[in-house]
């Protein structure tokens, strides 16, 4: 159930954000799992995942209002839903 909890909300950030901030929203929920095991927790349980997942945000990116920005992180989120911005 955890696991499933974690999925969703990366293919949530990943739709509404695109890849980069999901990939950034991994890297802070593995970052504070890895803090929660370090500090003594025994497991992660769902009670602790659902904590983390829910309370855990990327910071938003820089607005650019300008139409070009707003064309290119269009293209970008869209390459990236399509696995076309593989790295």
């Amino acid at each position: 159930m955890a696991a499933k909890l974690l999925r969703e909300r990366l293919e949530e950030t990943r739709q509404k954000r695109g890849a980069e901030a999901a990939e950034q929203f991994e890297k802070l929920v593995g970052e504070r799992l890895g803090q929660l095991l370090e500090s003594g927790k025994p497991s992660i349980d769902l009670g602790n995942m659902r904590a983390v997942v829910t309370y855990a945000e990327v910071p938003p990116e820089e607005e650019d209002s300008s139409a070009l920005g707003r064309t290119l992180r269009g293209i970008k989120d869209k390459l990236a839903q399509r696995g076309g911005l593989q790295g």
